[in-house]
């Protein structure tokens, strides 16, 4: 017998093989392993708290080109504070960093942003800063969208509002909520006969005076009237709400908005107020959600929304009413959730840049001490992998407050940046948060001048 001969075909005949093989599952070339998907990705995403597709604990930063031969530095999002590309393109949120170069060029009028958010937001914390500094440093004024009522109207120091008692206020949280036609505020109200709200300008500089006003309003439900008349500082405005998002603009130039409206099944959303050019950011804060209530709209209403009132950034922040118990680790189901939410608004937004904030820190009392929580860290890996798998950048905002008990240490700093329920960033706090994302933001924006000047 030829051993020999038997071991060479042997041979042959298992690297025809590998050949084979690899050839059938030959992976694309992008962006980390962007083309080698998980069979089943939200069982996998997270039942294990597995840390995602484009960088993994320990890794070091990589570096690849895209296309264009643009060098990419691919960063691992458990250690690297700034933010996370999640695309080929040279720059994280490069459709809204590009708008902001135009527009330091006076290329183009307006950038606009919209931060949605839970009760770390609310009373305009966070986005106050962040709106001013975008401001300082690439035009605009005014405070952006404003609700007709507001639980926390009395807290905000960016705008004076007040309203009569009579609104019905129909939101996420309300049983009769499917056919009240929300606004992405996660809010209709609705008015009782004879309602008013009315805003006032604040003694504060870009906030000072009311040049544009955009009123806002829904579609009432089918087969009520959609004609109505809208007041706005005693003069009559005729309205027509036939379509699911509507926008009435005026030109005020004074420092105090009263409005009303004749119909009581026409839903009033509220009024945005900005300058011709410049930098917009709303904030959308809605108490004691995940984001999961997004999932409400549309993705033909999120179009809707986006013709009426066009966003450049969609800013998703949301984590501290997910970390409900100390000990909880697993989120597979909010991925379930939230994954397919993203995505769609993701489809509806598609020249959008979209960011999604991580989670802050947040404290919780194990064995008599002030501890991060355990589950915080499995939840950004859930909140990383969502953001990957759905095209949109991530902020690991618990890296860039300092990680490993930062709420403590922003606690019992002096002057004090967090609340003792080791959850909530006071105003110091949320100034510090907003300076570090507006950071985050400008360093990708110096690269892509960086780019561009080549």
């Amino acid at each position: 017998m030829n051993y020999r001969r038997y071991v060479l075909l042997f041979n042959i005949f298992f690297l025809l093989i590998l050949i084979g093989a690899t050839l059938f599952f030959k992976s694309e070339t992008g962006l980390g392993d962007r083309g080698v998907k998980p069979l089943d990705i939200l069982s996998d995403v997270l039942k294990d708290s597995i840390r995602g597709r484009t960088g993994k604990k320990g890794n070091p930063d990589s570096v690849l080109e895209n296309h264009n031969k643009t060098t990419i530095v691919q960063r691992d999002y458990t250690s690297y504070p700034g933010l996370i590309n999640t695309s080929a393109k040279p720059t994280a949120l490069y459709d809204l960093i590009s708008h902001l170069h135009e527009l330091s060029g006076k290329k183009r009028k307006k950038v606009r942003i919209a931060y949605f958010g839970d009760s770390m937001e609310e009373g305009d914390l966070v986005t106050q800063d962040l709106r001013r500094m975008m401001q300082d440093s690439f035009g605009g004024s005014g405070v952006g969208f404003v609700p007709v009522t507001s639980i926390v109207a009395g807290f905000r120091t960016t705008i004076i509002h007040g309203f009569s008692d009579n609104w019905d206020d129909v939101s996420f949280k309300s049983d009769n909520k499917a056919t009240a036609n929300l606004f992405v505020s996660g809010h209709s109200f609705f008015s009782g006969g004879g309602s008013e709200v009315n805003y006032r300008a604040v003694n504060q500089p870009r906030l000072n005076t009311f040049s544009k006003v955009s009123v806002l309003f829904g579609s009432p439900a089918p087969g009520a009237g959609t004609e109505a008349t809208l007041i706005a500082n005693s003069t009559p405005y005729a309205i027509n709400a036939s379509q699911p998002v509507n926008r009435l603009d005026l030109s005020l130039n004074t420092n105090e908005l009263k409005l009303g409206i004749s119909s009581s099944v026409i839903p009033l959303y509220g009024a945005a107020f900005e300058a011709d050019t410049g930098v917009v950011v709303d904030n959308f804060a809605f108490r004691g959600i995940s984001g999961i209530e997004m999932d409400y709209f549309s993705e033909k209403y999120l179009q809707q929304v986006q013709a009426i009132r066009p966003y450049d950034l969609l800013i998703f922040h949301y984590g501290p009413n997910l970390l409900f118990k100390p000990n909880l680790t697993d989120f597979s189901w909010y991925a379930r959730k939230m994954q397919p939410t993203l995505q769609k608004i993701r489809r509806a937004f598609p020249q959008t840049s979209i960011l999604v904030i991580s989670t802050a820190d947040k404290g919780s009392r194990y064995n008599g001490e002030w501890h991060t929580q355990k589950g915080v860290r499995p939840l950004i890996d859930v909140q990383y992998t969502m953001a990957n798998n759905a095209g949109a950048d991530f902020f690991n905002l618990f890296n860039a407050m300092g990680g490993e008990d930062a709420m403590v240490r922003w606690v019992n700093a002096y002057p004090a940046l967090a609340n003792r329920d080791y959850t909530h960033a006071n105003h110091n706090g949320a100034k510090k948060i907003a300076e570090l994302i507006y950071g985050a933001i400008m360093k990708e924006y110096k690269e892509y001048e960086r780019i561009a000047a080549k």
